[in-house]
């Protein structure tokens, strides 16, 4: 945690990252996240809505508020859930509260992104139940080797990886394609489900040289 928060002080100072760096909030659309709020990446304004089954496409802002030419759709999760956890507060709350959930254990809720500029993001997946013994399972099809997390856990009062989110470093190709998933961790009972709360995307291309060495004790891990 202490080196994700060194990153995103470093990256604070990078103006133009602001365009293409985007929280996303799901659930109560008139409830979002103030852009004040960072949670474990950067603040600023949070595209909040509710992620319905859909091939329509959620044209979305940068931090700054200024429109992009980033687009979103969700498919797979098919309920939006208010289950609030009494152990989360304030602007935590607004973020982890509310999420789209699947409970089915082969469709995800899967995030497409289209119109991303070509580069280096970090991708934080926010995927917490509010029953502590109930995990997500989260990955990004474009990180190497398409690892996967389990996220989930008791709330020790902050954002902790692998408890609130999971942390992915991405190489986005020329297409500006970027597909992330949350779905049920193997051999979980579906009917518990798994969440998706919300998700933040960080231009990162200063991390270039360690990216293409493999050198993955420089991603801030």
């Amino acid at each position: 945690m202490k080196k994700i928060v060194a990153l995103v002080a470093a990256i604070c100072f990078a103006a133009p990252l602001a365009g293409q760096s985007l929280n996303v909030d799901f659930g109560d659309p008139e409830n979002g996240p103030p852009a004040t709020y960072a949670a474990a990446g950067l603040a600023g304004v949070w595209n909040s809505f509710p992620a319905l089954h859909t091939d329509v496409e959620t044209d979305l802002l940068g931090l700054d508020g200024v429109p992009t030419t980033v687009s979103l759709r969700q498919l797979g999760g098919m309920e939006n859930l208010l289950d609030p956890d009494p152990a989360i507060t304030g602007d935590d709350a607004t973020l982890m509260d509310d999420f789209v959930v699947t409970y089915n254990a082969v469709l995800e809720s899967c995030i497409f992104f289209t119109g991303l500029q070509p580069g280096l993001y970090e991708v934080l997946i926010y995927a917490r139940m509010p029953d502590p013994s109930v995990f997500s399972y989260t990955d990004v099809d474009q990180e190497p080797g398409n690892p996967h997390s389990v996220v989930g856990g008791e709330w020790s009062g902050h954002h902790q990886r692998l408890v609130s989110f999971s942390y992915h470093l991405v190489k986005v190709e020329s297409d500006g394609i970027l597909n992330l998933h949350s779905g049920i961790v193997p051999q979980a009972d579906p009917q518990l489900g798994a969440a998706l709360n919300g998700l933040q995307l960080i231009r990162a291309d200063f991390f270039g040289d360690a990216f293409e060495s493999g050198d993955t004790s420089a991603w801030g891990r």
